[in-house]
């Protein structure tokens, strides 16, 4: 009898920046120590569309509130507020990305279209994210 691999959630290491932060550094009017940043880990969920991340990590990075928007969950249809861009880095990729947040306690979790933003695809099996397979591995942006 041969053993299968266990499939499991994805656990993703992940660097935050708040982005406004960024450019300002960037453009000189802002020293690189006082960009706030953070070091997290995210939950990969293919089922949420966005970045979602709890009230202590958007106030931590000094995101500002955009809008509200109405969202699906598992509890009906509900309004969650959307913030000012983050810029996340995950191993040699990043992306500038809205965040959407979710209630305290909730694990931040990473969706299928910062997963886009990325060029990443879920390997279940590896438990690991990974680079396109049809380009072996590299970051490619798709403009079709």
């Amino acid at each position: 009898m041969r053993a299968e691999a266990k499939m499991g959630k994805i656990i993703q290491k992940a660097r935050l920046l708040n982005s406004a932060d960024a450019s300002q550094a960037l453009a000189g009017k802002l020293s690189q120590s006082k960009v706030r940043h953070l070091e997290v880990e995210l939950l990969v969920d293919t089922g949420a569309a966005v970045l979602c991340l709890t009230p202590s990590v958007i106030e931590r990075l000094g995101l500002h509130k955009l809008h509200e928007r109405d969202v699906i969950t598992g509890n009906g249809l509900v309004k969650r507020a959307v913030y000012e861009p983050v810029r996340i880095h995950v191993r040699d990729r990043e992306a500038d990305l809205n965040v959407m947040e979710v209630p305290t306690g909730t694990p931040l979790l990473l969706g299928y279209l910062p997963l886009e933003a990325l060029d990443l695809y879920p390997n279940p099996k590896k438990r690991v994210l990974e680079g396109n397979p049809q380009y072996d591995g590299k970051m490619v942006t798709d403009l079709l």
